[in-house]
C-alpha cells in the first residue's frame, strides 16, 4: 500500500462499515480482470502466469492453500477462510467474449501510478488489476482502501503491481507469489497488522492498531522470525498476509469478518460486484464453455534496416489456448511468407513495408495488419556530401517518423513554424488529451505524455568524402511545467551508418538547455519574440560513412508543449575523389524540373561506359539507359527516354569503377 494517507480513510471506512459477522458459508464470487501494460519486454507476461496467481488467490481465500499446515501452533485456531473465489472474466462491459486479461502498449509500464491504470472496466463490476514493469522507490504494488476512492476518486479504484510480483511463474516466483493476495486485502478494506502505514518495524507501531480484534499488536515485519513478540509481551501473526514477513499464510477470522463485511457494504461499490445480476453479465454461466478468438500481435525493436538485410519479427499473440500456427505475409520480401513462430525477414527493394501475421487455434483466427511498419533503405543516398535540411524544398516523404504510441503528438513538416516563419518540423504536445472511460459516465482529462517517446529520422548522406563533419540544428521549446523538477522533457540525437538497424548517442538536452522559451503558452509555435537556440555535436572518423541517418528522439514530460526543429546543417569539408573522371560532374538541368519541360543531362566528354537508372521514389525501376545510348554523347534528354510526371526521382550513373546518384524533382 502506496498512499499513507489512507489512514484516516481507514477509521472512517470503519464508522461506515457495520461490523456484524456475516455468514461465510456462502461463496462470494468476483469477477476480476488484469491489464498487461507493456512494450512488448518481460513484463508482457503469458495469459498462464495470470492464470495461475487466480488459481493461487482462490486458494488463499478459501483457505486451500496447502502451507496453512506451517501456520505456528498459536494462530491455527483462529485462521479464517474467507470464501472468496475470484473468477476471470468471461465478457467485457460490451458483451464481448473475454479471457479476463486486456494488454496494453504504453510507456506507462515504466511509470507504474495511478495514471498508469489505462482503460478501467467498470469497478462496480470487475475488480481491476494492472500489472506493469515498474513503480516509483522499488514498490512491489499499491491499493486503496475502498473508502479512499469513494466520488471524483473513483478512477484511481483497483490494483497496480509489478509483473514480477504475479503468481509463481513465469517472471515471479513463489516468494513475491502473495504480494497480489496482500493487495487485494487493501482493496477489501484491510490494513496492514501494525496499522494505516507504510512503514514496519517502527517503535511508534505499538501505538497504532489495525483494528482487527484478533491480530495481536506488532511493529510488522520484513523477515520470517515466527517467534517475535514486539507489543504487549505477545507473538506476532508474522504469518498474515498484511504483513512484509513474506512467509504469509493466513488470514484471521476477524480479517475474513471485516472483508466481508466490506463485499456487503455499498462503499464504492463493493456490494454490486458479486450480485446475481452482474455475475451473469460478467461471467455467464461457468458451466458453459466458450470460445474466445485468439489475438495476433508482433513487434520488431528494429523499424528501419538496409536491403538485403534479415531481421527478426518477433510474435507476441496472446489468448492462446493450444494448437496454434502462425502465417505471416510479408509482401515484396525474400520471404514472401513463414509459419515460423519467430521469423527472420529482409527485403531486396526499397520503401514502407507491410507485415501481416494471422493466428490459428483451437478457438478461432485472428489477423493483425502494420502498414508502414518497416522501412528498407535504398542503397543510394539522399544526399552526397555536406548538406542543410530547411524543411523547405526537401521531399517531406524522405523524413522517417515514428510514433510508437500512436497518439495525436507526433512530428510534422508544417508551415510558418520555423526560423522567420519559414517550415519545420513540429511535435505538438501543448493540447490535454481526454482519457475517457469507455464503461462508465464519467472521463477525465489528462496531458499524460510524460515518458512517451516520439521520433523523426533524416535522409541519407554519403559522407564517404567528407571530413571534419559538424551537424547543428536550430531549435526552439516550451514547457506548461511551473518547477524545474518538472521540465523532464529530453532530446537526444543519434547517429546510425547502417540504414537505422543500430544508433549512436551523439547529444542530449535536457531541462533548462533544450526549454528555451519557458512556460506561459497555450500552444507554443515561435514568434518574432521566440528564443531560437542552437545546439551542434561532431561525428567521429568511423561516423563519416556512405551511409549516415541522424535521428532526433524527443521523449516528453507530463507539462510538455510544444517543440520545433529545424535547419538541420550537415557541414565538412568535401574531398575529391582520387578519379580524374568523377561522376559528380555530371549535370542534370533544370533541378526541379515541370513536368512539361525537357530535363537534359550534360556529361562530361571524359566519361564513357556509363550506365544510367531512374528509379522513383520508392526505388522502383522506370528505365535503364545502357552504354549505347548514353556513353559519348555530351548531352541527351531524359524526357525522350522516360515519362517524368510529378514526384521524386533518383539517377543513379554507374561505370566500371564507380557509381553516382542524384535527385530529381519534378514539379
Amino acid at each position: 500500500m502506496l498512499h499513507p494517507e489512507i489512514a484516516e480513510a481507514y477509521r472512517a471506512m470503519r464508522k461506515m462499515t457495520v461490523l456484524s459477522t456475516k455468514s461465510n458459508d456462502s461463496t462470494i464470487v468476483i469477477p476480476i480482470v488484469f491489464h498487461v501494460v507493456h512494450q512488448y519486454g518481460n513484463e508482457n507476461i503469458s495469459d498462464q502466469q495470470i492464470y495461475r496467481q487466480v488459481q493461487i488467490l482462490n486458494e488463499d481465500f478459501q483457505k486451500l492453500n496447502t502451507d496453512t499446515a506451517a501456520i505456528v501452533f498459536e494462530f491455527q485456531e483462529i485462521a479464517g477462510n474467507a470464501n472468496i473465489k475470484f473468477e476471470l472474466a468471461r465478457f467485457d462491459p460490451f458483451g464481448n467474449c473475454s479471457n479476463g486479461v486486456n494488454r496494453y502498449f504504453s510507456n506507462e509500464t515504466n511509470i507504474g501510478d495511478d495514471y498508469s491504470k489505462l482503460n478501467s472496466w467498470p469497478r462496480t463490476r470487475y475488480l481491476n488489476v494492472w500489472v506493469v514493469r515498474s513503480m516509483e522507490n522499488g514498490v512491489a504494488g499499491y491499493a486503496y482502501y475502498p473508502s479512499s476512492v469513494e466520488g471524483t476518486g473513483f478512477w484511481r479504484d483497483g490494483i497496480i503491481i509489478r509483473h514480477n510480483f504475479i503468481g509463481d511463474s513465469g517472471t515471479s516466483n513463489t516468494s513475491n507469489s502473495r504480494t497480489l493476495t496482500h493487495e487485494i486485502g487493501h482493496w477489501l478494506g484491510l490494513a496492514h497488522t501494525w496499522g494505516s502505514t507504510n512503514e514496519p518495524e517502527l517503535l511508534n507501531n505499538c501505538l497504532l492498531d489495525d483494528g482487527i480484534e484478533d491480530t495481536p499488536n506488532t511493529i510488522g515485519w520484513t523477515s520470517c522470525n515466527l517467534n517475535g513478540m514486539t507489543c504487549d509481551n505477545e507473538l506476532d501473526n508474522v504469518q498474515n498476509y498484511m504483513d512484509y514477513s513474506y512467509c504469509s499464510v493466513m488470514f484471521t477470522q476477524g480479517q475474513v469478518d471485516f472483508m466481508r463485511n466490506i463485499l456487503y457494504s455499498t462503499i464504492s461499490g463493493r456490494n454490486a460486484l458479486w450480485n446475481e445480476y452482474n455475475l451473469d453479465l460478467t461471467l455467464g454461466d461457468l458451466d458453459v464453455p466458450i470460445t474466445c478468438e485468439p489475438i495476433a500481435d508482433f513487434n520488431s525493436n528494429i523499424k528501419t534496416v538496409c536491403m538485403n538485410t534479415p531481421i527478426l519479427i518477433s510474435n507476441h499473440s496472446w489468448r492462446i489456448v493450444g494448437n496454434e500456427s502462425y502465417l505471416w505475409e510479408f509482401p515484396e520480401s525474400n520471404t514472401p511468407t513463414s509459419t515460423n513462430e519467430n521469423p527472420s525477414v529482409s527485403w531486396s527493394t526499397p520503401g514502407w513495408k507491410t507485415v501481416q501475421l494471422t493466428v490459428v487455434d483451437d478457438q478461432g483466427t485472428h489477423t493483425r495488419t502494420e502498414t508502414n511498419y518497416i522501412f528498407v533503405s535504398p542503397d543510394y543516398r539522399d544526399f552526397n556530401g555536406p548538406k542543410t535540411l530547411a524543411f523547405d524544398n526537401e521531399n517531406e516523404a524522405m523524413y522517417l517518423i515514428f510514433n510508437p504510441q500512436n497518439n495525436e503528438a507526433t512530428w510534422n513538416i508544417e508551415n510558418n513554424v520555423g526560423v522567420g516563419g519559414s517550415k519545420a518540423i513540429i511535435l505538438r504536445n501543448a493540447s490535454p488529451h481526454s482519457n475517457f472511460l469507455p464503461f462508465s459516465n464519467e472521463f477525465f482529462y489528462q496531458n499524460r505524455l510524460g515518458g512517451n517517446t516520439d521520433e523523426f529520422i533524416t535522409p541519407s548522406f554519403d559522407l564517404s568524402n567528407t571530413s571534419n563533419v559538424n551537424v547543428s540544428f536550430a531549435f526552439a521549446a516550451a514547457t506548461n511545467a511551473t518547477a524545474v523538477s518538472d521540465m523532464s522533457e529530453r532530446l537526444r540525437i543519434f547517429v546510425s551508418t547502417n540504414c537505422g538497424q543500430t544508433w549512436s548517442l551523439r547529444e542530449t538536452l535536457t531541462g533548462m538547455d533544450l526549454i528555451n522559451n519557458g512556460l506561459g503558452h497555450n500552444s507554443f509555435t515561435p514568434s518574432q519574440n521566440s528564443v531560437w537556440s542552437e545546439a551542434s555535436f561532431s561525428l567521429t572518423g568511423a561516423q563519416t560513412s556512405g551511409n549516415v541517418r541522424f535521428k532526433f528522439e524527443y521523449t516528453a514530460s507530463d507539462f510538455s508543449n510544444n517543440i520545433i526543429i529545424d535547419n538541420i546543417n550537415v557541414s565538412g569539408i568535401l574531398g575529391i575523389e582520387n578519379n580524374s573522371n568523377t561522376l559528380s560532374d555530371i549535370l542534370v538541368y533544370p533541378n526541379p524540373a515541370n513536368s512539361n519541360e525537357p530535363i537534359k543531362i550534360t556529361i562530361p566528354e571524359h566519361l564513357d561506359k556509363l550506365v544510367l537508372t531512374v528509379l522513383n521514389n520508392v526505388g522502383q525501376q522506370i528505365a535503364v539507359l545502357g552504354e549505347d545510348q548514353i556513353s559519348n554523347q555530351n548531352q541527351i534528354n531524359l524526357s525522350d527516354f522516360a515519362n517524368m510526371s510529378q514526384g521524386v526521382y533518383y539517377l543513379n550513373f554507374s561505370d566500371n569503377t564507380q557509381s553516382y546518384t542524384i535527385k530529381l524533382i519534378v514539379l
